[in-house]
C-alpha cells in the first residue's frame, strides 16, 4: 500500500478476489480515483478493465457474459446520466433475472474541502447532482446502496455479488460519491465472506398435489418460456416429458428450453393446443398465454412452477391458478417425476400417440411455409431461419433477437439458444452477442437482429468493441425496412382500419433504410448485403468462415420480407 492507495484501489482488487474477471466502464468526471488506481496497479489488483463506448451495450455485454457464463460481471458507469443511459438494458437484465453488478460514481458533495479529497471541480458537478440517484431504477435492482464509508468497501462489494448470484438473480446497484472513490483504503484479498443461496426445493405436498393433477389428465400441456436458463433443468424436463408422454409449447422462449426435435415438442403457440388441455403446467413462464385471445378449457387445473410463481413484481398478473409452486425446476422437476410414477401406463401411450398426431400437424404446417418461402423474393424468413439453422451444433451460440423464426431454426443444443427479455428493451442482442464471445472465446457466436433492434443496439459501439477486444461476431440484420412487432400490432387492433389502406403502416417503417453493411466496415469488418435466396447459403458460408477463420467480425444485411 503507497500513500496513494485509495477506495478506487480497494474496489477493484475486491471485485478480482470475489471472482470478477472483468470490469466494463463508461467514464466520466467521478473516475480519476479508479483510472488512477488501474494505471498504478495494471490488471494485477483487478478485473480485466474494458472501455465500451455506450452504457447498453455495456449493461448488455454483461448480460450475455452472465447467460453464457453462469456468473456476474461489474460495469461502472458516470454518475445520474450514465445510469441512465443504461435502464433500457437494466430492464432487462432484471426481467430476465440475470445477475450484473452495476456501479456508477455520484457527484462529490463537498464544495469547498481540496481537489485531493474529490470535492467539485467541474461545473457539471452541479447540475448532475439528484437528490436520490438510485430512485431511477430501484424497481429494476434486486438491492441497491450508497458506499459511504472506505472502511465499508469489502462487506459492501460481497454483498452486492452475493445478492446478484442469490435466487431469484438480479441487478444490484451500488452508487459511489467521488469523495469516497479518493478516500485512502486498504485494498484487500481476503476470501469472499458470503455465499449465494442455494436452489430453492419445493414443497412435497405441492409436488404430490401436482402430481395428482397431471396424472388424472388426459390432455396435460406443459408451457415453458425460462426453464431452459439451466441446461440441467432442461434436461429434467426432457425426461419428465418423454416418460410421462406430455406436450411442452415454448412460448417465446428465452433459452432452449425442449429441442426442435424432441417427440414432445409441440409448437411455440399455445393458443390451438391450450382449450383441450385440462391440466396445465405453466413451468418458468410468466406469460404462458394471452388471456384476450387464447381460451382456457373452463375446468382445466392450472399449475405454477417458478421461483417467483406469481412474479409478484409485475404489477398486474391474473392467470388462474389452482397449485402455485415456489421452486427452482432443477429440484422440482426431478420429484415431481418421482411423484408421478404411478402413473396409467395405458394412458400414457395412447396420449403418445395424439401427441405425435398433433405434432406432426403442427411440423407440415412449418414444411409447408419453408416450401413456399425457399424461392419468395424478398428472402423470407423462414428461409433465413432454416439457412442460419444449418450453423447451429454444440460449438455455436445463437442470439436472437427479433431475427430468426424459431420454428424454422435447427434449435436442438441446450445452452445454445438465447432469446430477448420478455421486457421488449431493443437493443440488447449486439451487446449479448459480445458478452457471449467474451465468455465463450472458442465459439462461434451468430447474432441475428431485426434492422430496428440493430438501432437501439448503439452498432457503432458494438462493432468498436468488437474489433477492440478482439470479438469477432457473425451479425445478422434481419431487414424488413421497419419494426414488424409495431406493423402486427397495428394489425391486431385495427384490421379494418385506415393504417392498413395504404402501402406503409405509419410509425413503422424504416425508409430509405441505411446501407447497414458500410457501418461494420468503419471498425474494421466486412459487411454484405444479400438480396438473392439463392445467394444467402454460401453468404453464410463466407461469413462463417471470416469470422472462425480470419477472426473478423461480418455482417450480413439480410433483406427480407415482413411475413413470418
Amino acid at each position: 500500500m503507497s500513500d496513494n492507495t485509495t477506495v478506487g484501489h480497494a474496489v477493484l482488487a475486491r471485485l478480482r478476489a470475489a471472482g470478477i474477471d472483468y470490469f466494463l466502464a463508461n467514464a466520466g468526471t467521478d473516475f480519476p480515483p479508479i483510472i488512477e488506481a488501474i494505471a498504478q496497479a495494471g490488471d494485477d489488483d483487478g478485473p480485466t478493465a474494458m472501455v465500451i463506448p455506450h452504457e447498453n451495450v455495456a449493461v448488455s455485454m454483461a448480460h450475455g457474459y452472465a447467460m453464457v457464463a453462469g456468473k456476474p460481471l461489474a460495469v461502472m458507469l458516470h454518475v445520474n446520466v450514465g445510469t441512465s443511459n443504461a435502464i433500457c438494458a437494466l430492464t432487462n437484465a432484471y426481467r430476465t433475472n440475470v445477475p450484473l453488478v452495476l456501479m456508477a460514481g455520484r457527484t462529490p458533495w463537498t464544495e469547498h474541502t481540496g481537489l485531493s479529497s474529490g470535492t467539485r471541480s467541474r461545473h457539471i458537478h452541479w447540475a448532475q447532482e439528484m437528490f436520490d440517484q438510485a430512485g431511477m431504477l430501484r424497481e429494476l435492482v434486486k438491492w441497491d446502496y450508497e458506499l459511504r464509508s472506505p472502511d465499508e468497501v469489502n462487506v459492501v462489494i460481497d454483498r452486492a455479488i452475493t445478492i446478484s448470484q442469490s435466487d431469484i438473480q438480479g441487478p444490484v446497484y451500488l452508487s459511489i460519491p467521488r469523495e469516497v472513490l479518493a478516500a485512502p483504503a486498504v485494498p484487500s484479498t481476503a476470501p469472499r465472506r458470503a455465499a449465494p443461496t442455494g436452489v430453492a426445493h419445493p414443497d412435497p405436498d405441492q409436488i404430490a398435489e401436482a402430481a395428482e393433477i397431471l396424472m388424472a389428465a388426459e390432455n396435460p400441456l406443459i408451457i415453458t418460456a425460462d426453464v431452459g436458463k439451466s441446461v440441467a433443468a432442461a434436461g429434467h424436463l426432457a425426461e419428465l416429458v418423454e416418460r410421462y408422454a406430455i406436450p411442452v409449447i415454448t412460448h417465446v422462449p428465452r433459452y432452449l428450453c425442449l429441442g426442435n426435435d424432441h417427440p414432445m415438442h409441440l409448437d411455440y403457440e399455445p393458443s390451438p393446443h391450450l382449450a383441450q388441455a385440462d391440466a396445465v403446467l405453466a413451468l418458468d413462464c410468466d406469460v404462458p398465454w394471452i388471456p384476450a385471445t387464447d381460451p382456457v378449457h373452463p375446468e382445466a387445473k392450472v399449475i405454477h412452477l417458478a421461483q417467483d410463481p406469481l412474479f409478484s413484481r409485475y404489477p398486474i398478473r391474473g392467470f388462474p391458478s389452482a397449485l402455485s409452486i415456489a421452486a427452482d425446476a432443477v429440484a422440482a422437476l426431478p420429484l415431481l417425476a418421482e411423484a408421478m410414477a404411478g402413473a396409467d401406463e395405458q394412458k400414457i401411450e395412447a396420449r403418445r400417440a395424439r401427441v405425435a398426431d398433433a405434432r406432426q400437424e403442427v411440423r407440415n404446417k412449418w414444411q409447408g411455409v419453408r416450401d413456399n418461402a425457399r424461392q419468395a423474393q424478398p428472402i423470407h424468413p423462414a428461409w433465413l431461419a432454416q439457412c442460419v439453422g444449418e450453423l447451429l451444433n454444440d460449438d455455436t451460440i445463437l442470439v436472437n433477437e427479433m431475427g430468426v423464426a424459431a420454428p424454422h431454426a435447427n434449435l436442438n443444443h441446450p445452452g445454445r439458444y438465447f432469446g430477448p427479455s420478455p421486457a421488449g428493451g431493443l437493443g440488447w442482442g449486439m451487446g449479448a452477442a459480445l458478452g457471449a464471445k467474451l465468455a465463450a472465446p472458442d465459439d462461434l457466436i451468430i447474432a441475428a437482429i431485426g434492422d430496428g433492434s440493430y438501432f437501439f443496439g448503439n452498432p457503432m459501439a458494438a462493432h468498436y468493441c468488437s474489433r477492440a477486444y478482439d470479438l469477432p461476431i457473425l451479425f445478422i440484420v434481419v431487414n424488413n425496412h421497419g419494426w414488424g412487432a409495431v406493423r402486427r400490432a397495428t394489425k391486431a387492433m385495427y384490421p379494418d382500419g385506415k393504417a392498413l389502406t395504404g402501402n406503409d403502416i405509419p410509425l413503422s417503417r424504416i425508409d430509405p433504410a441505411p446501407d447497414y453493411e458500410q457501418i461494420i466496415e468503419a471498425c474494421g469488418g466486412y459487411g454484405e448485403r444479400v438480396t438473392d435466396p439463392d445467394a444467402l447459403p454460401d453468404a453464410l458460408a463466407r461469413a462463417v468462415k471470416m469470422v472462425t477463420e480470419e477472426r473478423r467480425q461480418v455482417l450480413l444485411n439480410v433483406i427480407v420480407s415482413e411475413v413470418v
